[in-house]
């Protein structure tokens, strides 16, 4: 809006003109009073005003310093502007809550089409709320303290080049807001979309999303109300058809429609809740897919049940209490991807650090019992290389990679509060004045060129490795107080002696430092493989030794041997976990107690373990995770339990926990197929024997692992997999295919069976051949026999993988001559973008996680379906809020747990943002388990036995997983973000069904499209599209280089399902005597197909487009036409329908019939006026039309507003039917088997054209 005066930046908007304030919020139903925001702007000619009324249960909570974290002020309460003028521009704009100061980050693209890289400015405050850059922002608190208002003052040439801004013109802008008090959002989203798209995800990049903010040149518009607050009040299922049933108790009620002979025609409630006695439902009579369906005799199939819940039980694999992270900070342990790697101690503390994380925190400060007091990430993105703890500060080693060169960067130290993680810049300044937090020691170099940081007395001395030197620095103001170079060669690593000297390790030998005369003394040698170095109280020095000790040598202050820690040759990477040995020790502390803290730098499992000098060993912290590993329980024997390539031993009674097996390689290069095991796993017993079933990821997708375990050892026994082909590049789990079995086998399957027990691979035990199948990103796991199962390749059928025996060695053995295809009964929908998963069932069922969910049973008949339009990671960057029955991002089939009976076997799905979803063998949606991550959930911040979980969330990319049933009857369900979470599932055997014939009639069929279709007109968005005037009559010869048709960043009616999914394109102008329109089709076949013979059926025969067209008002259809373009032969065609033509008579209407109904049109006509002409374009076809005016009986005139709609009709494989219809305006076009209802028009479905 104009600002109607001048606007006082005050946190007020009494002076505002709000009429065009847009309300943005997830999840309206739950979180308008909780996460929401209503954004207005205004604009004058030296600035954009925004005002934001937040809703935030802890208002104005940005923990993110300005003036050291101006990079992250997204991660907490914030605002963020992607606004694309004639540049781009990424604003962040938030109010820091300690200092109580406004800050906004500007980051520049590069272009127009580069997003980032070009630059970026901190607007700091100058004085109140104003900040440099004549920007100005205020902010004030709701009186009920749950809320606030953020007002905006942000000039335009901040975020423009050349171009003035006036009254009319528009630019793009996306919206996201940020709540949270952390280092991490606790909710975000993202608004304002472009009407074409509906992914949120990487918004920051996703360019063509962000949408429209239009200048208006007058105020106080009175705008009707948004279509998203009618589909608001609407209650569930609706539609002219009603269902009815009765349930003996109250309960959640789920129902679907079968046809009569089995196929899932409509999921229609998901675990309702309803009560006692007869319940009535809706159906309006659409399938899954929103096609109406024709009449006929269908099944009711139901089930009834008291609720699914949730119980946390127990977690393992990460020592944190909890194990989750909490508000304040104390909860979890440390990172996911890396492994521990440094630690510190001081104060009756010790900081413990991985080098880097995403999930969890890579440095952590604990107290002496391992309690975690606060964690924080490493700064700039970078990689933790070194600690130090004084009696104030934590000081952080840190280095900041060169793009795209872990192996080289920025070294620099930072420090913050020991006790709190508070941010502690150095007393010292930059040129401008402003305090230093990040302290640069090298430019640029090795990334791990900081050997060690020790703090004593105030200084702070700083070991570098290539460079030899020893730097030593004033801990307060970080001047240079000394240097020491000429250092020995192959410096490990270092600390201060409580003499004053500095001790180093460097090339197997320790050395004394007198750094008084700059002279070293070597006092002890033979220490191959030295790491970390610290001292105690009375001087003795403990140093960490790698391969092929593993274990921390200790020397009495004379450099005299005292002892040693740790077994010599410490745990093995494949063997039975040993206490009282370590593995690849880090950067070793000794705390006030004079005990050893030494983080191993090892995944199997993650640990830091403490010891007494004397080589006692004291306790140790095993875990975390890696990135949303969770873990696993054995069903058979729920005493085992597995995560990261550790087994471990449960005690599921008491909630003890250890590891007992590390798995993995050990190095033989016949070991080709070590063990492994995560959580996504299935145990089979068969034999006498446990075998665990694990499988992989990209990569290592196609790949099935099978190990067992004999008298306590495990050992690999079997492994499908596919060999690359000779263009695909063997890296990550690709590696071991450069292994010579290999040779000649490009691109084939192959079946590992191990014959003599060794585990390793001859080449007389492999199998080599072809395999009719593919795979889907998150793998495949077996049945509960051992069946694997693989989708087939042509979509439409499954691979069965039989155990054809048993090798003497106790190996399950498959053939690859005795798969099997199983081919579909029904065809179903093509199956999405591969990011799903197979899991083979009991029964001989499968469990195909894909688009739609499929269920086959053993003979291939199709059991259920289920819709599924956001499978995995990036299916679920387009979702929509959380709701009963909506899968969001499903990724794996958990496991299955078989009831029999009734209830039979259930499947588990994890959804991509933090729920899981519950099935029955047959398709029907159970319940969902916890919150969405987007939405509102809860933290528990202390981990009691038995509560309840149902309202907290499994994360975002929450991969990893288990679901089991075990002999007890109890269901178990791992979760977890860095730990194995256990749950204790309950309600399922309170499952029942219930079934019934349905009568859908022809009269019923008719309501129910009247019905559709008005509500598909009360809740769709409005579109408008203005035809410039032509200055010249189109030239119409197939060509596109007149038209902006191939220009992604003009405006022009997109034909489309979001911003990935484009079906066609069109752009219109018109002169005083023709219309012209020019349609992008895109298509595979690069040309229109279509069969058909008679003109008048072109729209079921094949390729068209279409142009629907009529007055802005009729109030009985006259003057609404449809303009169809396709060809015949190799000649374009035109097709003019008219519905209504006064005066025609009876005999002369043409009839469109299906087996229940007729309709009618007056006039169907080819018109050989409008000139037509069509060519090929880079995936696809081009079509332009010249229509006179006159055909169309308009008179054209500036200002004129129509009706209308643009569209694409696409042909099958072989061109001869036509399988979808998408338009511009009107998304009720899924009908494409009733002849009636595709030659209908929908004006009220239609939009409005503007003639300029």
């Amino acid at each position: 809006m104009p600002a109607p005066k001048k606007v006082v930046i005050d946190g007020k908007l009494d002076e505002w003109d709000l009429s065009g304030r847009i309300l943005i919020c997830y999840d309206l139903a739950s979180l308008r009073d909780v996460y929401s925001g209503e954004v207005a702007m205004m604009y004058d000619d030296e600035n954009l005003y925004v005002g934001i009324h937040w809703k935030d249960p802890v208002p104005m909570g940005n923990s993110h310093h300005p003036r050291f974290m101006s990079h992250r002020g997204w991660a907490g309460d914030c605002v963020q502007l992607r606004l694309r003028t004639d540049r781009i521009t990424h604003a962040t704009m938030w109010y820091h809550a300690e200092s109580g100061e406004p800050m906004i980050n500007l980051d520049y693209g590069k272009s127009m089409t580069e997003p980032f890289g070009g630059g970026s400015t901190n607007l700091f405050r100058v004085e109140g709320w104003k900040l440099m850059g004549g920007a100005e922002m205020a902010f004030l608190k709701d009186a009920d303290g749950r809320g606030y208002v953020q007002e905006i003052k942000l000039p335009w040439r901040l975020f423009t080049l050349e171009r003035k801004y006036r009254a009319g013109d528009s630019f793009q802008c996306g919206i996201e807001l940020l709540w949270g008090e952390g280092d991490w959002p606790v909710h975000r989203y993202a608004d304002n979309l472009d009407e074409s798209a509906n992914n949120r995800e990487f918004f920051w990049t996703a360019i063509n999303a962000w949408g429209k903010v239009q200048l208006e040149p007058k105020g106080n518009l009175k705008l009707p109300e948004p279509p998203y607050m009618k589909a608001l009040k609407a209650e569930g299922p609706d539609g002219p058809v009603e269902i009815s049933y009765e349930i003996p108790k109250d309960a959640r009620v789920t129902l679907a429609i079968n046809s009569t002979d089995g196929r899932r025609i409509r999921n229609l409630i998901a675990a309702q809740p309803r009560q006692k006695g007869r319940n009535v439902e809706r159906w309006d009579g659409l399938d899954d897919d929103g096609k109406p369906v024709p009449p006929g005799t269908y099944v009711m199939k139901g089930i009834y049940h008291d609720g699914i819940h949730v119980n946390w039980i127990f977690s393992f694999a990460n020592p944190g209490n909890p194990t989750w992270e909490t508000p304040d900070g104390k909860g979890a342990f440390y990172a996911d991807h890396t492994s521990p790697r440094a630690a510190a101690a001081g104060g009756g503390l010790v900081a413990l650090s991985c080098p880097m994380g995403e999930a969890g925190k890579n440095i952590i400060v604990c107290d002496l019992e391992g309690q975690r007091q606060w964690g924080a990430h490493s700064r700039l993105y970078g990689i933790n290389v070194a600690l130090a703890l004084g009696d104030q500060w934590l000081y952080v080693a840190d280095v900041e990679p060169v793009k795209g060169d872990w192996s080289r960067g920025k070294t620099f130290i930072w420090r913050c509060e020991a006790k709190n993680g508070k941010y502690a810049p150095w007393e010292r300044r930059d040129e401008q004045g402003q305090p230093i937090l990040d302290l640069v020691i090298v430019p640029e170099g090795p990334a791990d060129e900081c050997r060690a940081i020790s703090w004593r007395d105030g200084r702070l001395a700083v070991l570098l490795g290539s460079q030899r030197k020893l730097v030593i620095l004033d801990g307060k103001t970080g001047d240079s107080l000394q240097e020491i170079g000429n250092l020995p060669e192959g410096i490990a690593g270092g600390c201060w002696s409580p003499d004053g000297t500095f001790v180093i390790a460097a090339g197997g030998r320790l050395f004394r430092w007198d750094t008084a005369r700059s002279a070293g003394t070597e006092i002890a040698s033979g220490l191959n493989g030295a790491y970390g170095v610290a001292c105690d109280s009375e001087g003795f020095i403990c140093v960490s030794l790698r391969d092929p000790n593993h274990q921390v040598r200790v020397f009495d202050p004379s450099g005299k041997p005292a002892g040693e820690i740790g077994r010599k040759g410490g745990r093995p990477n494949h063997g039975r976990f040993d206490d009282l040995a370590m593995r690849n020790p880090g950067r070793i502390a000794v705390d006030s107690k004079g005990r050893i803290w030494v983080p191993e730098e090892n995944n199997n499992p993650k640990r830091t373990s403490v010891w007494e000098r004397n080589g006692k060993f004291v306790r140790d912290f095993v875990g975390t995770t890696s990135y949303a590993g969770a873990g696993a329980i054995n069903p058979y024997d729920p005493s085992m339990g597995f995560s990261d390539n550790t087994v471990y031993k449960l005690d599921i009674e008491t909630g003890s926990w250890r590891p007992v097996y590390s798995l993995g390689s050990r190095g033989d290069p016949a070991d080709i197929f070590p063990c492994y095991v995560d959580s996504r796993i299935r145990c089979v017993v068969a034999e006498g024997r446990t075998y665990v079933y694990a499988t992989d990821t990209a990569r290592g997708a196609g790949e099935v692992h099978v190990m067992t375990c004999d008298k306590g050892e495990w050992r690999s026994v079997a492994h499908i997999g596919r060999v690359p082909g000779p263009k695909e590049a063997r890296v990550e789990q690709w590696k071991k295919y450069e292994h010579p079995v290999f040779r000649d086998h490009d691109g084939q399957a192959y079946i590992w069976c191990d014959r003599n027990g060794d585990a390793l691979v001859q080449p007389e035990e492999m199998e080599f051949g072809s395999l009719p199948a593919r795979s889907y990103y998150w793998g495949q796991l077996p049945s509960p026999d051992g069946t694997v199962f693989y989708p087939g390749e042509d979509g439409q059928s499954v691979v069965r993988l039989p155990i054809v025996g048993w090798t003497a060695c106790g190996a399950p053995e498959y053939r690859i001559s005795a798969a099997v295809v199983v081919p579909f009964r029904n065809r179903i929908g093509p199956g999405g973008s591969g990011e799903g998963m197979i899991m083979g069932g009991s029964g001989g069922r499968v469990y195909m996680n894909r688009s739609p969910l499929v269920i086959v049973g053993p003979d291939g008949e199709i059991l259920g379906t289920y819709p599924s339009r956001h499978v995995s990671v990036h299916g679920s960057h387009t979702a929509g809020a959380a709701r009963p029955g909506y899968l969001i991002g499903p990724s794996s089939v958990l496991g299955t747990a078989d009831f029999g009976g009734e209830i039979g076997e259930v499947f588990d799905l994890n959804g991509n943002l933090g729920e899981n979803y519950l099935f029955t063998w047959d398709g029907l949606w159970i319940q969902s388990l916890f919150k969405d991550v987007r939405g509102g959930f809860e933290t528990p911040v202390q981990a009691v036995r038995g509560m309840p979980f149902d309202a907290t969330t499994a994360g975002g990319e929450s991969f990893g997983g288990n679901f089991c049933r075990t002999a007890d009857g109890r269901v178990w369900l791992v979760t977890g973000g860095t730990d194995a979470r256990v749950l204790q599932v309950s309600g399922l055997d309170t499952i029942r069904r219930f079934e019934g014939r349905l009568e859908y009639t022809a009269e019923q069929f008719a309501e129910a499209e009247r019905f559709v279709r008005r509500r598909a007109a009360e809740t769709a968005p409005k579109r408008e599209y203005t035809l410039a005037r032509a200055s010249v009559a189109a030239v119409i010869d197939g060509k596109a280089d007149e038209w902006r048709i191939l220009d992604d960043s003009a405006g022009m009616a997109e034909i489309a399902e979001g911003t990935g999914q484009r079906f066609g394109r069109v752009e219109a102008r018109y002169d005083e005597k023709n219309l012209y329109v020019a349609w992008r089709v895109w298509a595979p076949a690069g040309r229109i197909r279509n069969s058909g013979q008679d003109f008048r059926m072109l729209f079921k025969t094949g390729d068209a487009v279409d142009l629907m067209l009529g007055p802005a008002e009729s109030r009985n259809g006259e003057g609404n036409l449809r303009l169809l373009i396709s060809a015949m032969g190799d000649q374009p065609v035109a097709v003019l329908y008219r519905k209504i033509v006064p005066g025609t008579a009876e005999k002369d209407r043409i009839p469109f019939s299906s087996p229940w109904r007729t309709i009618y049109f007056d006039r169907v006509e080819r018109q050989a006026d409008v000139q037509v002409a069509a060519g090929a374009l880079p995936g696809g076809y081009f079509v332009e039309a010249a229509v006179p005016w006159k055909v169309l009986g308009i008179q054209p005139a500036g200002g004129l507003k129509l009706r209308g709609d643009f569209g694409v009709l696409s042909a099958d494989k072989d061109g001869t039917m036509t399988v979808s219809r998408r338009y511009w305006s009107n998304r009720s076009t899924g009908l494409v088997n009733d002849v009636p209802g595709e030659a209908d028009l929908a004006p009220e479905l239609w939009g409005t054209l503007v003639l300029e």
